[in-house]
């Protein structure tokens, strides 16, 4: 009985092992297909930056972008060898106690065919049973000679059982053994990768480097076009603020517009992206330049490189709180959500007008471009005055 325990318990202990072991090694699969997502996405962006020279800084950006979810790839490659190789420790263990526990249920087994074959006259164990000293003991003494052929049928079984699990276990161990050996081949063909494009990345640093007053010149010119944005958002919430009747700074609701605000509050991190498909080419709040560290851009919004001619769309439901045309910036879709407005800037064609009522990925128009910096979105997000960080409302 204490064997069939064991093995009943071991057999348990496989399953629940088992199925934990599958969800982690699932998980780091799905790192894996992420990054092979977004390298895919890179790799389409980059082929169009490629039919342009003057994409230098945006071409330099995806490389970057590129290296980092490389490196990720690497790394959740890694972990599956760390995965494997703890399975196939795991699996080792296993295997010993399982063949131990075999060789104990042989051993007990091979004892209970002996004593039966000892006993397997009919006559010695007629005497055996008639002997007794009264009828309870010669009831006992026949239910023993039932129970032992019980169970000795029933440790056959389990002793086939166990001769089943180690075949599993030993196969799962040469499966363990393939799967590590592609994951190592993998990993050295993606470090080669990886060089090629540090090789590539380090050659676009020159160029653009040879071209430093140029660039520096350029981005100059931007901050001052980013500051002209902030300044004329600024004077527009302000003046839809003064005509809400508030005499604060913070925008005077409706009920209808506080409640579209507490439902556009409620979704911080669940956002739709405002474009289909886009990766994060500048964050928010001040960055250093890649190249000239002594150079800082101050941004109120995120940047997002789509790809050329890309449809943008709405993060939620609004008004149409304004349209205008700012040099570096084009086309400028504000919209409303209560006391939250979102800035949408650099479109070419507008397919909405002041006033409209908006839903959520709802198309407003599409992406402008530029030989200089490609397809690139600004998207911001405000309360009231406050300047916020968009990522951390987007879904992820």
């Amino acid at each position: 009985m204490k064997i069939q325990y064991i093995f009943v318990l071991a057999v348990c202990f496989f399953s629940f092992t088992g199925s934990g072991f599958a969800q982690s090694i699932q998980d780091i699969k799905k790192e894996k297909e992420k990054s092979e997502k977004e390298i895919a996405y890179l790799n389409k962006l980059l082929n169009e930056a490629r039919n342009n020279k003057n994409v230098s800084l945006t071409r330099l950006n995806i490389i970057q972008k590129k290296i980092i979810q490389s490196k990720e790839i690497i790394s959740s490659l890694e972990k599956e060898v760390l995965f494997f190789e703890g399975q196939m420790k795991e699996n080792e263990i296993r295997l010993t106690e399982l063949t131990r526990t075999r060789e104990s249920m042989l051993d007990l087994y091979s004892k209970l065919i002996y004593n039966l074959w000892k006993k397997k006259d009919n006559t010695t164990k007629l005497m055996f049973i008639f002997s007794s000293s009264d009828f309870n003991q010669a009831y006992y003494r026949y239910k023993y000679f039932e129970q032992i052929q019980s169970y000795s049928k029933r440790q056959l079984v389990q002793i086939s059982r166990l001769n089943d699990s180690l075949y599993v276990r030993n196969m799962q161990l040469k499966e363990y053994v393939n799967q590590k050996n592609a994951a190592l081949k993998e990993i050295d063909l993606k470090n080669a990768d990886l060089l090629v494009q540090q090789k590539n990345e380090r050659q676009f640093v020159r160029e653009l480097q040879s071209k430093e007053k140029n660039i520096i010149r350029k981005l100059q010119n931007e901050q001052k076009n980013r500051n002209r944005l902030a300044k004329e958002l600024n004077k527009l919430i302000a003046s839809q603020t003064k005509k809400s009747g508030s005499s604060t700074s913070a925008y005077k609701m409706t009920p209808e517009e506080k409640l579209v605000s507490e439902d556009f509050a409620k979704n911080k991190g669940k956002l739709p992206w405002p474009v289909n498909q886009g990766v994060i080419s500048e964050k928010f709040g001040v960055n250093v330049h890649p190249i000239y560290k002594r150079v800082e851009m101050l941004n109120n919004g995120i940047n997002i490189s789509t790809l050329k001619n890309a449809e943008i769309r709405t993060v939620f439901n609004g008004v149409i709180s304004e349209i205008l045309f700012m040099p570096g910036f084009n086309n400028v879709i504000i919209i409303q959500h209560g006391n939250y407005f979102t800035v949408y800037s650099n479109l070419a064609d507008i397919v909405v007008k002041k006033g409209q009522k908006v839903s959520t990925k709802q198309i407003i128009g599409k992406i402008a471009y530029d030989n200089e910096n490609g397809s690139v979105l600004n998207f911001q997000v405000w309360k009231n005055m406050d300047k916020l960080d968009p990522e951390s409302w987007l879904a992820h």
